[in-house]
C-alpha cells in the first residue's frame, strides 16, 4: 500500500479528515456507488490488498490452513499472520463477513473458494465435475447458509 507522508498531521484535523471519511462511506448505501467511490480512491494494487486480507480473514474463519491460503490467494505467511493477528484482537473483518455471507452474491464467492480449496485437497480431486463437488460440499442450493 501506499506510504504515509512522515510530516504528522495537526490531531485535530486528522480526526476531522477521518470524520469526513467514515461520513463519506455511510452515506453511500449503493453497491455500484461504493465501487465508483472506492476506485477512485484506492489505486487498484490496493484495492487488491485489501480484497486479499477480506480472502485471509473469511478462510481463516473457516479453519483454513496457512499453506492452502499461501497457494490460493498467493500471498505470504506474515500476511496472514497479521490477519490472523487482528483477527483474535478485533471484531471489524467479522462484523464484515458476517454482513457479507448474508448476500446471494457472498454466498456463491465462498462457495466457489471451498470448491477451488476442494480440488486443491488432492491430485484426483482437481478434474472431477462442478456437479460432484457441489453435491460433496453440500452446495444444493446457491448458498452458504
Amino acid at each position: 500500500m501506499s506510504q504515509v507522508s512522515r510530516r504528522l498531521l495537526d490531531k485535530r484535523i486528522e480526526e476531522q479528515i477521518f470524520e469526513t471519511l467514515w461520513e463519506a462511506i455511510s452515506q453511500l448505501k449503493d453497491k455500484k456507488d461504493i465501487q465508483i467511490f472506492l476506485n477512485d480512491l484506492l489505486t487498484p494494487v490496493e484495492r487488491i490488498v485489501l480484497a486479499k486480507r477480506l480472502a485471509i480473514a473469511v478462510l481463516l474463519l473457516k479453519s483454513t490452513d496457512y499453506g492452502t491460503i499461501k497457494n490460493l490467494l498467493k500471498v505470504s505467511g506474515e500476511t496472514i499472520s497479521k490477519v490472523s493477528l487482528i483477527l483474535k484482537m478485533n471484531n471489524g473483518y467479522k462484523l464484515a463477513i458476517n454482513k457479507i455471507v448474508m448476500t446471494e452474491a457472498g454466498r456463491q464467492f465462498w462457495q466457489d473458494i471451498e470448491s477451488a480449496l476442494y480440488r486443491l485437497g488432492t491430485p484426483r480431486k482437481a478434474f472431477l465435475p462442478e456437479e460432484v463437488i457441489k453435491y460433496r460440499l453440500g452446495h444444493k442450493k446457491k448458498t452458504l447458509v
